[in-house]
C-alpha cells in the first residue's frame, strides 16, 4: 500500500492546484472570434474625419445601417442603448458605439451623427464617399444593396445587421441581430452585457 502513497499525493497536489486556479474563463453569448482580425478605417464624422484606431484604447461597437431604416435599425441602436446604459459609468468611458451609414447619397455625416446620437449623446455617427463605405463594408464582411426602388431618394437598403466589436484594433466578437433582440429575449441584455464586461 505503501507504494501507492507517491501516486495518491500527486493526484490530490493537482486536484487542489485545480481547485486553486482562478476560474477566469468567460462562456461567450456572442460569437468570440478565435483569430481576432486586424480591422481600421477612417470615415467622415460630423466634425472631419474619424479613424478607428482612434479609439484603440476603447471597447468600439460597429453598427451598419442607414437612417431611413423601418426595423432592424432603430431596434438594434435602442438595444446598443440598452447595453450601453448598463455599464457602470467608468465603463461607459471606456467603450463607444459607432453607427456606419451604407447610404451616403441621402445621409451626410452629420444626419448619420445626429440619428446616432438621437440613441444616446455618446454615440457616434459616419458616413464617407460611396467608395469609401464600400471598402470598410468589405473589410467587416457587409453586404447592403439598394431595394423597394421608387425613384431616387425613394428606396430601402438590405444589409447585413451584426453589430461587430472591435478590441485593440482587432474585431474579437460579433453579435447578431437576434442576440440583441432584448424586446422578445430580455433576458439577452444581461448576456450581452457580460459579454463586454469580460473583453474590458
Amino acid at each position: 500500500m505503501k507504494r501507492f502513497w507517491p501516486a495518491f499525493l500527486i493526484l490530490g497536489l493537482l486536484g487542489l492546484g485545480y481547485l486553486l486556479v482562478p476560474k477566469g474563463s468567460h462562456s461567450f453569448f456572442g460569437t468570440r472570434l478565435l483569430n481576432p482580425k486586424p480591422v481600421d478605417f477612417t470615415l467622415e464624422g460630423p466634425k472631419g474625419p474619424v479613424r478607428l484606431a482612434d479609439f484603440r484604447d476603447k471597447l468600439v461597437l460597429i453598427f451598419f445601417g442607414f437612417v431611413h431604416c423601418p426595423d432592424v435599425c432603430p431596434t438594434t441602436m435602442i438595444s446598443l442603448k440598452q447595453v450601453y446604459e448598463n455599464l457602470s459609468p467608468e465603463e461607459q468611458r471606456r467603450v463607444q458605439v459607432i453607427f456606419i451609414s451604407v447610404d451616403p447619397e441621402r445621409d451626410t455625416p452629420e444626419i448619420a451623427d445626429q440619428y446616432a446620437k438621437a440613441f444616446h449623446p455618446a454615440f457616434l455617427g459616419l458616413t464617407g464617399s460611396p467608395e469609401e463605405v464600400q471598402e470598410v463594408a468589405r473589410a467587416f464582411g457587409v453586404y447592403y444593396q439598394k431595394t423597394a426602388y421608387r425613384g431616387p431618394g425613394a428606396y430601402l437598403v438590405d444589409h447585413t445587421a451584426t453589430t461587430f466589436v472591435v478590441q485593440g484594433g482587432r474585431l474579437v466578437l460579433l453579435l447578431s441581430p437576434d442576440k440583441l433582440n432584448f424586446a422578445q429575449n430580455p433576458g439577452y441584455l444581461p448576456k450581452v452585457v457580460a459579454d463586454l464586461r469580460a473583453l474590458l
